[in-house]
């Protein structure tokens, strides 16, 4: 799939994931402009990141979260975007994604969401 044909102003999460899934759905009633899409809806067979069509490029991970914050239809959640992208926050923002999406299996059972369906690693 090139950037060509990707979809703008799309979410794509992973749809074996609680945490995902649960994110998708507040994207869904507080991001308005945006089209949310689980990996399986957009033709994936699997995601390790959310993925955010945006300006024709894909942008993954803690940076794609931080652009969809900004896009929110409450102010204060807006602002936390803008402050994602400030540099050491960012860089921190960087680092919780990683540790976040590593154990989102044991994060989904740990609040009573369904268990992401990755083998872990």
């Amino acid at each position: 799939m090139t950037i060509n044909t990707l979809t703008e102003n799309t979410v794509v999460y992973d749809g074996d994931c609680g945490i995902c899934e649960a994110s998708a759905g507040w994207i869904i009633k507080h991001v308005p402009d945006v089209k949310v899409q689980s990996h399986r809806e957009y033709g994936l067979a699997e995601i390790s990141s959310v993925w955010f069509i945006y300006n024709g490029q894909k942008i993954t991970g803690a940076p794609a979260i931080a652009r969809i914050l900004r896009l929110s239809d409450i102010a204060v959640v807006r602002v936390f975007g803008r402050l994602l992208q400030l540099p050491l926050i960012r860089l921190a923002a960087r680092v919780v994604y990683a540790i976040v999406a590593r154990n989102r299996r044991h994060l989904s059972k740990l609040f009573g969401l369904k268990a992401c369906g990755l083998p872990q690693r």
